[in-house]
């Protein structure tokens, strides 16, 4: 072991090499005090050094040039100068491998993978002492991921898969969805959630719900009038039969008539709480908005259900103009509606009509069910 390293001149580079290593970063960043600590500095990375100017330097390639100057790794320099190991240094190919074979063990494979790997190494900022207890634990939690591009059938939870957001562990997963699913990191809260519901997974079991009126295992709420906002850990029915609308004004219409038909209401969106409650239905009749989004949302609460519209025509959407009042306009959206074919023909009329305007319709349906 060449005890060079203990030169004076390369101070500055030691401290800054063992902050980058304890903290599991893979660049470091020096600037040399003097003329003297600049050439040799320039000699250990092989490249030229400007005293007072800042750089970057590769941590894994530090290590490189240590040991085949010094005869030994960055770590032993490190330890050898500050009496504590600051953390191993993995060399790029052996973390790949690392990272690979974590992969390949946890039956996770596709052509975004040696991207992720890549990714990984150069960007997570993992403490290469970490990586072999931390690479098989992320692979665990990706491959219990929905990588597909269809809508995933079930979801979990963060939690389930042992992750926490914000940590080095959740980072390394949630990269792996990025790059899968062909999307950039997430900069954003809310594109962070969309990522992850993209993926199968919610961030907690309790945010996300779908309000419902009258259903089984509700019956004392329903009791004293009140609805119920089911989450993904509550037991869902299988086989119940259901009206699914998609305007609260309904669900709270159905409360005062005293309707005692199981009622979902997808409040405009089909979250994954919605989709899995729709996928558990016996039979569904599906009521929304009469505009472009309204019918998308019919359309894949249809598709989920196997289910039957209800009061969805083109008769229906007539009979709505005839009693609305105040309608917007619809947007240019095209309008999309496989069950009635003339439903779209029918809404050249070009007047939005929202759930609300039916209520008392589709309420005096729930009363004579």
């Amino acid at each position: 072991m060449n005890e060079e390293y203990r030169r004076p001149e390369f101070a500055v580079l030691w401290r800054q090499a063992r902050t980058a290593v304890a903290r599991g970063q893979v660049k470091l960043g020096f600037k040399a005090p003097d003329a003297a600590a600049a050439v040799a500095v320039a000699g250990v990375l092989g490249r030229e050094v400007t005293a007072g100017v800042g750089m970057t330097v590769v941590v894994a390639d530090l290590d490189v040039r240590v040991r085949a100057l010094f005869g030994c790794g960055l770590d032993e320099v490190l330890s050898a100068l500050f009496g504590e190991s600051a953390g191993s240094v993995v060399a790029p190919a052996e973390a790949d491998d690392i990272l690979g074979s974590a992969v390949a063990a946890a039956g996770v494979g596709g052509g975004w993978v040696p991207a992720w790997v890549d990714q990984a190494r150069r960007y997570a900022k993992i403490s290469p002492v970490e990586l072999a207890e931390v690479a098989p634990r992320a692979a665990a939690a990706i491959a219990r991921l929905h990588l597909g591009s269809s809508a995933p059938a079930a979801w979990l939870v963060l939690a389930d898969l042992g992750l926490v957001r914000g940590t080095r562990l959740a980072g390394l997963v949630l990269r792996a969805a990025a790059t899968a699913h062909g999307t950039p990191l997430p900069r954003s809260t809310s594109d962070e959630r969309r990522l992850w519901e993209r993926s199968g997974v919610l961030l907690d079991a309790v945010s996300t719900t779908v309000l419902t009126w009258a259903f089984p295992g509700c019956e004392a709420r329903t009791e004293l009038g009140l609805p119920t906002h089911l989450t993904i850990r509550d037991a869902i029915p299988a086989g119940v039969a259901a009206r699914v609308c998609t305007s609260p004004v309904v669900v709270d219409n159905a409360i005062a008539a005293r309707a005692r038909v199981p009622l979902v209401c997808l409040s405009g969106h089909l979250n994954p709480v919605a989709r899995t409650l729709l996928s558990r239905l016996g039979s569904a009749h599906v009521h929304g908005d009469f505009d472009a989004h309204g019918l998308m949302i019919t359309q894949q609460a249809l598709a989920i259900t196997n289910g039957t519209p209800w009061r969805m025509s083109a008769a229906d959407y007539r009979d709505a103009l005839d009693s609305g009042r105040d309608l917007q306009a619809l947007s240019p959206d095209p309008l999309t509606a496989p069950w009635d074919p003339t439903l779209p023909e029918a809404m050249r009329a070009g007047w939005a009509v929202p759930e609300d305007a039916v209520a008392e319709v589709l309420v005096a349906d729930l009363l004579t069910s």
